[in-house]
């Protein structure tokens, strides 16, 4: 089983930006392991994290002292992307890592969608693309994916680029059956686009039941694309609080994965929790 989204927070050894949003509470690797049942996991540089240090530091670690376990690693394509040298993409690749992402839903990366696509464009032509088939992960809104589709769909630079689409596309239950859904759809049925399940109780706070018609669309439509992701340690990122620490939230893991079974096929179900990150992820 893979867990394609997680963080560990050690802000004693690896600081917060202080630029940051909100301020979690430490959540060390050694409280994930205990607490994760998967056997595959991913660790997530986070937007407020400085720079990827304590990734790479928890990459290391789980080869040392959890062999038992695989994990790969997704970095943020922030400032320090230009001053990575090719050498240190491969020791970034050899310890893990296998995406970039870019966090433009909570960030500033969404002020501007042109300055968005030569991101994108940029990193297309990258040594990392080029020479390890890295992909690129994103946190945007779902108007923003609907913008992008046509680029991603016929453009040739994007043409070879894998890409994530975090947590539903921060998709709600209203957005079913919209236009832009829609594209969202079109997206995955290219094979070269994924969409991580997770946050669900995020996308739909009320009843997290609304979020059923989304799921099994995605589901119906592109089984070969869903992924499944914990979001651990579930930090409510949307309350701003930057001098005092933004608790945890109470995530009933369990009962999520539950509810996701009882939406999808026995196929489905596999292709999510197993088959498609392990192509993904595992090389």
């Amino acid at each position: 089983m893979w867990d394609t989204h997680v963080h560990c927070f050690d802000p004693e050894r690896y600081p917060f930006k202080p630029t940051r949003t909100y301020t979690p509470p430490p959540a060390p690797l050694e409280e994930l392991i205990t607490q994760t049942k998967a056997t595959r996991l991913v660790l997530v540089q986070a937007s407020i994290e400085d720079g990827h240090s304590g990734l790479v530091d928890n990459l290391s670690r789980v080869r040392r002292e959890y062999p038992h376990l695989l994990a790969r690693g997704i970095i943020c394509l922030d400032q320090s992307w230009a001053t990575l040298s090719d050498q240190d993409i491969d020791t970034l690749h050899h310890l893990g890592v296998r995406y970039v992402r870019i966090h433009g839903f909570l960030g500033d990366s969404m002020s501007d969608p042109t300055r968005l696509e030569q991101q994108i464009r940029q990193f297309c032509r990258s040594y990392a693309v080029q020479r390890w088939n890295w992909g690129l992960s994103a946190q945007l809104s779902l108007a923003t994916w609907a913008l992008l589709t046509p680029l991603i769909v016929h453009d040739p630079e994007f043409s070879r680029l894998r890409i994530i689409v975090d947590h539903v596309g921060c998709c709600t239950p209203e957005d079913w059956g919209t236009p832009q859904f829609s594209a969202l759809l079109q997206l995955l049925q290219t094979g070269r686009v994924h969409v991580k399940v997770s946050c669900l109780y995020r996308r739909s706070p009320d009843n997290v039941q609304n979020m059923k018609p989304i799921i099994q669309s995605l589901a119906d439509n592109a089984p070969s694309a869903l992924l499944w992701g914990s979001d651990w340690p579930h930090v409510e990122s949307t309350k701003k609080s930057v001098d005092s620490s933004v608790p945890s939230e109470p995530v009933d893991i369990e009962k999520e994965l539950e509810l996701l079974h009882s939406w999808m096929s026995t196929d489905q179900w596999q292709k999510m929790r197993c088959e498609n990150p392990e192509k993904l992820f595992a090389y």
